[in-house]
């Protein structure tokens, strides 16, 4: 008896429930299209990624949005054709830069797919080393200017003291206060630079990254009634090793960035964490930062040009701003053997934290 083989006819990943949920939780852009190069699913993040929403999306051709002349769509034409799973780096997508493109044929018998990690600007290399020279002049001159300061500060305060102790009048009594009062304003204000100090490992302990997280997102709900708070977290995520309260320092600056972005005081920020199982290596030393930490907004985004200086000490676009802010996200993240980055286009930044693992978490 012969039998002929029946063919099994396409489905589309929209059609395969599973695979919707799976595409949706991840933060790189996600195509779906058919054997026609004809788009059949887009996730979030390449709705974003497109500035377009799904609907639109939904039976555009391919090539045109890659761009036809790109190097890219001629990758995933040929890996369509071939039935080829492959992996291109370095490349462009209708013109902006991708770190990689994973093109995935045949997902579960749902057509092909095609994975989209933006490329991130990252605190790497001769930058890492300029930032890092910059940091240090800082740390130098806080330093001295603490050592400056705490001197003749400890002599005011034990006059003020001493005179509190006097038989004054109410109002010499007021000005005495004002002269506590002031001194412990100045002696908190030099304390803030400390925080280009290295803190010593020995502080270093375990931290949930959710708890951290969570502190940021309840003190921003306070402080931005306008702004929409989204926690996208992965449960499983283990903990690092680190120091909490210079790691919620760090997320809540990006946190403020975000928020200070939006125009007219209204917009959404997403929490995001994922353990990254293709992580990079750290840039100056042999492991692995698969931790990642993702601050997102929805603002008016920052130049090029801007987004290659955001790290360095005293650069700043905002007219009052003093340019310590990021500098300080840098050289906390740093201090925990990681790297941060940026990337940017209108109505869609993403600060990236990547950290190790740690041997004791």
């Amino acid at each position: 008896m012969m039998r002929t083989k029946r063919k099994i006819p396409e489905r589309k990943i929209s059609e395969v429930p599973s695979a919707i949920a799976l595409m949706e939780a991840l933060p790189d852009a996600v195509i779906g299209f058919d054997s026609g190069l004809t788009v059949t699913f887009a996730n979030e993040a390449a709705q974003q990624l497109f500035c377009r929403g799904h609907k639109q999306l939904l039976g555009a051709s391919l090539p045109e949005l890659l761009g036809e002349k790109q190097a890219v769509c001629a990758a995933v034409e040929a890996a369509a054709r071939k039935n080829q799973n492959t992996t291109v780096y370095d490349v462009a997508v209708n013109g902006k830069p991708a770190g990689s493109v994973s093109i995935v044929t045949q997902v579960s018998g749902a057509g092909h797919m095609l994975v989209i990690r933006p490329q991130m600007a990252q605190l790497s290399g001769a930058w890492s080393e300029k930032t890092k020279y910059s940091l240090q002049s800082t740390q130098m001159l806080a330093r001295m200017l603490a050592h400056e300061v705490k001197n003749p500060l400890a002599g005011i305060r034990g006059a003020a003291q001493l005179l509190e102790k006097a038989k004054l009048g109410k109002e010499d009594k007021e000005l005495v206060g004002l002269i506590g009062r002031e001194t412990r304003r100045i002696q908190e204000l030099v304390e803030k630079f400390n925080i280009f100090d290295d803190v010593p490992q020995e502080h270093y302990k375990p931290v949930n990254l959710h708890a951290v997280l969570n502190h940021v997102m309840q003190a921003a709900d306070a402080a931005y009634a306008d702004v929409e708070m989204v926690a996208d977290f992965d449960p499983s995520l283990p903990e690092v090793r680190g120091h909490f309260e210079h790691l919620v320092q760090a997320t809540q600056n990006l946190v403020r960035n975000a928020a200070e972005s939006f125009a007219d005081g209204k917009g959404r920020i997403i929490l995001r964490t994922y353990y990254d199982n293709a992580a990079a290596y750290h840039p100056e030393r042999p492991e692995k930062l698969p931790m990642c930490i993702e601050i997102e907004d929805n603002g008016a985004g920052i130049a090029p040009d801007a987004a290659a200086r955001i790290f360095q000490p005293y650069f700043t676009t905002k007219a009052s701003g003093q340019g310590l802010g990021l500098s300080i996200v840098s050289k906390i993240i740093d201090n925990h053997g990681g790297t941060i980055g940026v990337e940017s286009v209108p109505e869609r930044t993403v600060f990236k934290i990547s950290l190790p693992l740690g041997r004791d978490a």
